[in-house]
Formats: C-alpha cells, sequence, structure tokens
C-alpha cells in the first residue's frame, strides 16, 4: 500500500534528523494506519470520541508521521523538540504520555471505565508490544479489565518478538499465551500486523461483549527485508551509517 511506504519514508527523514526506535515504528505501522485511516475516527474534539494510547511509547515517531500526513501538525512541529522519542501529551490528540512501559493500559482501563459509567460504549485502544508483557502493571489491569467488564476496550499487542536487543522469549517465555489469554475470559484474537485485509476482517470480528485483545504477529524493521528481525538495529542514532540501509529502500 502506497500509504505504508510513503510514512515509512518520512519516518526515515524524521530519524535522520531527530534518531529514533524506527524498529519499533516500522513494526507497528500498518496496524496504525488501518486504525487512523479507516477504522476509527481518533482525531475529533468530541469529548467521548474513540481514543488510542500507544502504550509502547517508543514508536511515537510512527503516530507523529501520521499527524504530520493529516496536517495535524505542521513540517516545523514534526521536527521539532516537541515530538520526541516518545508521545507528548501537548501534542493535539495525544491522549496519554507514555516512555516507561507498562502505563498505558492502565490508564486505558480507566478511561474505558470513564466511558461506560457515562453509558458510552466508544472504544478505548491501547497498543502494547509483546516484551511489555513483562511489566506486572499489564497484567493487573487484564485482571481489572475483566473484573469491571471493559467490552469497550480493545487491546493490540505488536508481537514483533524483540525488545531492546533481545528476542523476546529469551527474557520471559510466556507459553500458551493465546490459551492463557482466552481462559482469563478476554476474546483473543491474531492477525497478521502488515497485511491490510486481514487486519480488517480480524477487528470486524470483535463481539463487543467483553474486552478483547487482538495479537499482531509483525516484523521489526518491516518494509527492508535486508535488516528484518535484526536486534542489533532496534534503534538507530541520526548520524548512524545504517539509515541508508533504509533509504536505499525507501527513498
Amino acid at each position: 500500500m502506497k500509504k505504508s511506504s510513503d510514512l515509512r519514508k518520512i519516518i526515515i527523514e524524521y530519524t535522520k534528523k531527530k534518531g529514533s526506535f524506527v524498529g519499533s515504528c516500522f513494526s507497528c505501522l500498518e496496524i496504525l494506519i488501518y486504525l487512523y485511516y479507516y477504522k476509527y475516527n481518533l482525531t475529533n474534539n468530541y469529548k467521548f470520541r474513540n481514543r488510542f494510547i500507544l502504550s509502547k511509547g517508543h514508536a511515537a515517531p510512527a503516530i507523529y508521521s501520521i499527524f504530520f500526513d493529516k496536517n495535524i501538525i505542521s513540517k516545523k512541529t514534526f521536527f521539532s523538540k516537541d515530538t520526541y522519542w516518545h508521545p507528548n501529551k501537548n501534542i493535539k490528540f495525544i491522549d496519554f504520555q507514555t516512555g516507561a512501559l507498562g502505563h498505558g493500559l492502565s490508564v486505558g482501563a480507566g478511561m474505558a471505565k470513564y466511558y461506560l459509567n457515562h453509558k458510552k460504549n466508544n472504544k478505548i485502544i491501547v497498543m502494547i508490544g509483546d516484551g511489555e508483557l513483562n511489566e506486572g502493571s499489564i497484567w493487573e489491569t487484564f485482571f481489572i479489565s475483566l473484573q469491571w467488564k471493559l467490552k469497550n476496550l480493545l487491546i493490540i499487542i505488536d508481537k514483533n518478538k524483540f525488545q531492546a536487543n533481545e528476542k523476546t522469549t529469551n527474557v520471559i517465555n510466556i507459553k500458551n499465551q493465546t490459551q492463557l489469554l482466552k481462559k482469563m475470559g478476554f476474546q483473543v484474537m491474531h492477525c497478521n500486523g502488515h497485511n491490510y485485509l486481514n487486519i480488517h476482517k480480524t477487528f470486524n470480528k470483535i463481539n463487543n461483549l467483553k474486552p478483547t485483545i487482538i495479537i499482531a504477529d509483525t516484523i521489526r524493521n518491516y518494509g527492508v527485508k535486508k535488516i528484518n528481525n535484526k536486534k542489533e538495529l532496534w534503534y538507530l542514532d541520526k548520524d548512524s551509517k545504517d539509515i541508508t540501509k533504509f533509504e536505499k529502500t525507501y527513498l
């Protein structure tokens, strides 16, 4: 899809000027494009609009690239200190400032509860990383989300199989993950996180009866085949020579 390519070019330009956790940005980009351009209206001024929290906050440049493309922020702002590596709540439509992992989901659960208390069923969508499942606060929020019956809470796990510079399973290997989450009481589904048709079909199966988890199977540095799943390329400094590997593909 042209939008995927265009936004990757924008993220590369951002990285050349400011550096970024580009591997994380590229793994979740198709999901974000689907959320922001097609599925939900996440950028309106309605108090009870659908809301999105990027709990895996290191992928913030992917959100900023979308806001830039949609003319929500200017080019000057896009390359300014206000758009650093984590979501900045001073940017319009950034609903929570994340960075330290494990906090976005608990805030999202609070928002979902607030909405239901006001009889609003609009979605609160939270994206977490598969490495973020190591945080105890994530599991606490899983339990309370089920206790509160947060049927409007949608959790997306960006399963790119890496956290920082190590494979997720080498840090903590959560076996039978899907079965575990289903037994807890979630609606759990899987999708190919880079295939728009598969993403769309999966989202259309959300039953809106209970908290939902979508596990998106993704690839770190997706789009640049030579460095897919290279654990050492999780972050690129603005002066990194490795940026040329991305540029040759997209620029």
